[in-house]
C-alpha cells in the first residue's frame, strides 16, 4: 500500500489543525520545510508524496490525477479528523482542487499560491525542449545549479517536469471553472511573470466559501524567499486559526 502522507517534522501528538502541502511541478513538499517550521506546534504538517521524488524516488515519476486524489482522501479518511486545510503551489494547488473537488470532506480550506484562477500559469512552458526546461529551471531559482549541471539529475529534473506538467493540464481540465465549497487564501508575488496579482481577487468566484488574497514580494516562487517566511507563516496561521487556538 502506498504511503501517500508523511510528516514534514517531527514530534508532537496534540495536534489541533492539519495542513497538507501539495509539491509545485518536479519537486517534493520538503522544498518548503524552512516556511512551515513557523508554523505553531498544534499544526500537524503533512507532505503528499509523488513518484519519482523523495521518499518515492525509486519509483517511475509518473501517477494518474485519480491516484493521486484516491490516495490523498484516503490517507486522510483514515486518520483522526482534524480541521484539515490543504495548501498547493502552482502545480501542487491544482492538485489540492482536485482533491477538494473529489473530496469536498476532506478539507474545509484551500491555500492556493502562485495560481490563476483559470486555466494553466505555466501554460507557456508545456511543449519546451529538454535546454528549454532545464534553462527555466534554473532561471526560476528553485533548482540546485550542481543538479542541473550533471547529467543524472538533469534527465531525471525534466522527466519529473515534463509528467507533472502534463499532471497540471490534466487536473485544470478536471477543475475547469466549477466552484468549490472550501474557504480559499489566495497567495502571489509582486513580480510573478505567470499569474498576475490582480487576478487573484477572481478566486472569491471559484468558491462557495470566503476568499481571502495576499500578496508577498517575490516572483513565481516567492514562498521560497526566506524573506517572506515570517509573513507567510503569519497569514498560514491567521487562515488555520491556530491564533484563537491558542488564546484558549
Amino acid at each position: 500500500m502506498t504511503d501517500w502522507l508523511f510528516p514534514l517534522r517531527r514530534g508532537g501528538t496534540d495536534f489541533a489543525y492539519r495542513l497538507v502541502v501539495f509539491p509545485y511541478a518536479a519537486a517534493g513538499p520538503t522544498a518548503f520545510r524552512g516556511l512551515f517550521a513557523r508554523l505553531p506546534d498544534p499544526v500537524q504538517l503533512l507532505g503528499v508524496a509523488l513518484p519519482g521524488r523523495e521518499r518515492r524516488f525509486d519509483e517511475p515519476p509518473g501517477t494518474t490525477l485519480a491516484e493521486v486524489t484516491a490516495g490523498v482522501a484516503g490517507d486522510l479518511a483514515a486518520r483522526d479528523p482534524l480541521p484539515t486545510v490543504l495548501l498547493g503551489h502552482s502545480l501542487g494547488a491544482a492538485l489540492a482542487m482536485a482533491v477538494a473537488s473529489s473530496a469536498p470532506a476532506a478539507c474545509e480550506g484551500l491555500v492556493i499560491s502562485g495560481r490563476k484562477p483559470h486555466g494553466v500559469p505555466l501554460g507557456a512552458l508545456h511543449g519546451l525542449t529538454d535546454d528549454e526546461i532545464a534553462a527555466f529551471l534554473a532561471a526560476a531559482g528553485n533548482t540546485a545549479p550542481e543538479l542541473l549541471a550533471d547529467a543524472y539529475w538533469r534527465d531525471h529534473l525534466i522527466r519529473l517536469f515534463r509528467h507533472d506538467t502534463a499532471l497540471d493540464v490534466e487536473a485544470t481540465r478536471q477543475a475547469g471553472s466549477g466552484a468549490l465549497r472550501a474557504r480559499i487564501l489566495a497567495l502571489g508575488g509582486t513580480d510573478d511573470p505567470y499569474v498576475d496579482p490582480a487576478e487573484l481577487s477572481a478566486w472569491a468566484a471559484r468558491t462557495s466559501g470566503s476568499c481571502t488574497v495576499a500578496v508577498f514580494p517575490g516572483a513565481h516562487f516567492f514562498l521560497l524567499d526566506p524573506a517572506n517566511h515570517a509573513a507567510v507563516g503569519d497569514a498560514l496561521t491567521g487562515f488555520l486559526g491556530v491564533a484563537d487556538h491558542l488564546r484558549r
